[in-house]
């Protein structure tokens, strides 16, 4: 497989793998061919790194959690040690319009899905006093938000699941912040608003401004599997990009293009599907059955998402 081919070349020549205390986590591999390689462990990323080259799975991940012996099958024999605390945005969970029926990479869909990482990134540093760790774009259509302080590494399912509860703004009643004296309607929080009232007063007046978009179940699960900072997204052929915090303030073409890991050469490419839009900067129109000359990124891309097959 020819895809397969550029990734193993990217793994050799060019990932820089972002992971920290590897020796201590679990990690997981999605062959090409299907099913999952699970309950790997390595001493070093050199070690990992030598280990992708050799296997060149689609998809890498690892675990949130740091285990005494992260390489035991049986969960209950890892011996947990802690986790990292990790959000998820996805634009496949917004219900955005630009994120609805959305079938390719969006750029509008992603610009979405980053603004919501900036409203989840306010509310953890103002409101919870949690500095991120590691920011990451997905390499599909969101981001990843990793926290590894050591007030959160104990952290148990349940607590976790309050923290999902108070970013999602789960059990929050408007009428309790606003009460009737008479004629009158008296607001129960300062005029001039910080921190989590400022929250609570943008909730009253539209709930929509007062929760974020995260999936619950990354959060809460203290077993988690990651993608892998580095790697390269398996739907996509985009690289799990490390950001900064500046990065968010930008739009997000910005990073997109440097997302982007095939940059030289062109692929023949056959459509099994008709496509009509533009992907990773490149406007397509194509029936089912046409073959293409396209960039070597649009044409992976292409073939991961299933809409047909590159040829020598």
């Amino acid at each position: 497989m020819i895809t397969e081919v550029f990734f193993r070349n990217f793994y050799r020549n060019y990932a820089k793998f972002d992971v920290v205390y590897v020796e201590r986590r679990e990690f997981a591999f999605q062959p090409f061919g299907g099913g999952i390689v699970r309950h790997k462990s390595f001493n070093s990323v050199d070690e990992l790194r030598r280990y992708i080259v050799e296997k060149t799975p689609r998809h890498i991940y690892h675990s949130v959690a740091y285990y005494e012996r992260p390489g035991e099958d049986d969960m209950d024999r890892k011996g947990w040690l802690g986790a990292d605390l990790v959000f998820d945005i996805d634009g496949d969970h917004l219900n955005t319009e630009a994120c609805k029926g959305s079938v390719v990479v969006s750029l509008r869909c992603l610009e979405d899905a980053k603004e919501e990482t900036n409203k989840l990134i306010d509310i953890l540093v103002r409101e919870l006093d949690l500095r991120p760790t590691r920011i990451v774009f997905s390499g599909n259509r969101g981001f990843h938000i990793h926290i590894t302080s050591e007030e959160v590494l104990k952290l148990g399912a349940r607590e976790r699941r309050e923290v999902v509860n108070f970013i999602k703004g789960i059990g929050f009643d408007p009428s309790r912040f606003e009460v009737k004296l008479g004629r009158r309607r008296v607001k129960l929080y300062e005029e001039e608003p910080v921190g989590s009232l400022l929250r609570v007063r943008q909730g009253v007046e539209n709930p929509d401004a007062l929760r974020v978009e995260i999936d619950e179940v990354v959060t809460q699960d203290i077993h988690r599997l990651i993608r892998l900072p580095g790697s390269l997204n398996g739907k996509t052929g985009l690289v799990a990009m490390p950001l900064e915090l500046k990065d968010l303030e930008r739009g997000v073409e910005n990073i997109v293009e440097r997302a982007i890991a095939f940059r030289k050469g062109n692929l023949k490419f056959r459509f099994e599907k008709p496509l009509i839009g533009e992907v990773l900067f490149e406007k397509i129109e194509a029936r089912a059955g046409d073959l293409k000359i396209l960039p070597a990124h649009v044409a992976i891309y292409l073939e991961l998402q299933e809409f047909g097959k590159i040829y020598d």
